[in-house]
């Protein structure tokens, strides 16, 4: 279980190195890609999934390497996802300064995945599915 990002950073640098020793290590492009996707995924689930006031905001997390691809689990109590609430991608944007800020995690790990899913299971949990396949 992590607390915050910093938790995670660490939880996947473990990772990492023992990919390294299994000599499973993917190249640092797509790791610095999948770890793009999975810390966007779980700071909007510590920022949005508890109230503000919340003093733990636990998020359980669990990686997996297969020979083809990584996957994430996270897994939190907190409020279910609301997708009506993040503002719409417009392609017809002609200039960079006109795109809102804020919104855009969810976008951007879909762009670095081949795979994610959300779901809310029936004990009310927020569950997201990471996957990343590995290129080779």
């Amino acid at each position: 279980m992590v607390e915050g990002l910093d938790a995670l950073h660490a939880l996947l640098e473990r990772f990492w190195k023992d990919a390294a020793r299994i000599d499973r290590l993917p190249p640092e492009p797509w790791r610095h890609l999948f770890n793009s996707a999975l810390a966007e995924i779980a700071a909007n689930g510590l920022r949005h999934a508890y109230p503000p006031a919340a003093t733990r905001r636990p998020l359980r997390v669990r990686l997996r390497l297969f020979p083809d691809r990584v996957e994430a689990l996270l897994i939190d109590q907190g409020a279910p996802l609301n997708l009506a609430s993040f503002p719409p991608v417009s392609d017809n944007l002609a200039d960079i300064m006109d795109v809102p800020e804020g919104g855009y995690g969810l976008l951007i790990a879909r762009t670095a995945l081949d795979s994610l899913r959300y779901r809310r299971t029936r004990n009310g949990a927020n569950c997201w599915k990471l996957v990343k396949k590995v290129e080779g």
